[in-house]
């Protein structure tokens, strides 16, 4: 009676879940590689070179404390599956809830997107480089970076770990799971 129940609510979560999109086998042949990759989502590394100089840390984009000056060369595994390298010039400084940064990436290659990004006084999640599923940025990323000629940055995001928890229970929270349409291509 416990299979069938278990077997019951599995069905029922396969055919209201945002996996709707995609068909049950692909669901079923996938789920573990998604898995694996939503885990990998949960964290992101960048290393970089060049005339940078500072240190800060931060838990979302809202309370920071720190800043940095110079441009670097960076080899980025970044959010939203990222995955290259670009130019990222500019200055920023925080602290508190208080901030004024001035970024851009250029040149990016692999999966890495190009951005700009200026702002100054509280923060705003409303700007195109923190767009939820696209974004070259993640305003509620939690880490820091530590530059001085090279430099080193990491983050964790908590978004990402919803998205892996969901995950485990076919809900897609941030759309990203791969489906058979996308081993076409």
């Amino acid at each position: 009676m416990k299979k069938i129940v278990t077997l019951v609510a599995m069905v029922m979560i396969l055919g209201t879940s945002s996996v709707a999109k995609a068909d049950a086998g692909d669901t079923i042949l996938l789920y573990i590689p998604n898995r694996i990759v939503d885990f990998m989502d949960i964290f992101s590394v960048t290393l970089g070179f060049g005339p940078a100089v500072g240190v800060e840390v931060q838990a979302t984009k809202y309370l920071g404390m720190g800043g940095e000056v110079g441009p670097t060369v960076q080899m980025i595994k970044g959010v939203n599956r990222q995955y290259g390298f670009a130019k990222q010039s500019g200055w920023d400084a925080s602290f508190l809830m208080i901030s004024a940064e001035r970024r851009d990436r250029e040149g990016a290659m692999g999966s890495v997107k190009d951005f700009y990004y200026y702002s100054t006084g509280v923060p705003t999640i409303e700007k195109d480089a923190f767009d939820f599923h696209k974004g070259a940025l993640d305003f509620w990323a939690c880490g820091g970076k530590l530059a001085a000629l090279i430099e080193v940055q990491g983050y964790i995001h908590p978004i990402e770990i919803a998205d892996f928890f969901t995950g485990w229970f076919f809900y897609d929270l941030k759309d990203d799971d791969f489906t058979a349409d996308d081993l076409d291509q």
